[in-house]
């Protein structure tokens, strides 16, 4: 069964939020938001997943990544624009 259910779990697989930011070279507090977000900018992912082969945390692809963003709920107000009537 996948453990990366989400970009907390990732977070999560590194060791938390202190880890993975070391891991990737972020300020502990933008990890930190990142969980609580339970969002993975894709800025972020080529690093989070170099650090993940380097440290041995299993699962961790670009292509996971994208699973998990294109499964996330849409924000409310980012679907199509209103039309004019």
């Amino acid at each position: 069964m996948d453990t990366l259910i989400s970009f907390q779990s990732v977070i999560d697989a590194f060791g938390g939020p202190t880890k993975y930011a070391e891991a990737i070279g972020i300020p502990g507090f933008h990890a930190q938001s990142m969980k609580t977000r339970d969002s993975i900018p894709p800025a972020y992912w080529e690093d989070t997943v170099s650090a993940a082969s380097e440290l041995g945390v299993p699962g961790v692809t670009l292509k996971r990544l994208a699973e998990l963003a294109k499964a996330r709920p849409k924000k409310r107000g980012s679907s199509e624009p209103e039309r004019a009537a």
